[in-house]
């Protein structure tokens, strides 16, 4: 049995790395949505303070839950940002990419928790 995963998610890595296992997608989805969407907007907070040192960290550490959870596309922006912050790029430009991920992220997120909701009934 193929798991059918809404396609706007990386099915082609979800099924590689995770198989049929709706249970592991799940987890790897609920855990995206419970720890890296909070630290995500931790660093909203971190970049309006100014502080490149903790959002530095912030974003680093976020970077893989990314592609984990099937968000490949925006791994690259996350990491641009992240080059950008170690940079020292202005501030304008850094909150601008943040809050352009931060909007292609919000239908994502939606995919995302209904996935979870699915696959947990399976």
């Amino acid at each position: 049995m193929t798991l059918q995963i809404n396609p706007v998610l990386d099915i082609n890595y979800l099924n590689q790395v995770y198989g049929d296992d709706a249970n592991i997608i799940h987890l790897i989805f609920d855990a995206f949505l419970s720890d890296s969407m909070p630290r995500w907007h931790s660093l909203k907070t971190a970049l309006d303070e100014e502080n490149l040192k903790e959002s530095a960290s912030i974003v680093h550490g976020l970077k893989p839950s990314f592609t984990m959870a099937g968000l490949t596309a925006i791994r690259p922006k996350v990491d641009q940002l992240e080059k950008d912050i170690k940079a020292k790029a202005e501030i304008d430009k850094l909150k601008q990419a943040y809050l352009h991920i931060s909007e292609e992220l919000i239908p994502l997120i939606a995919v995302i928790e209904s996935e979870s909701k699915r696959l947990s009934a399976l």
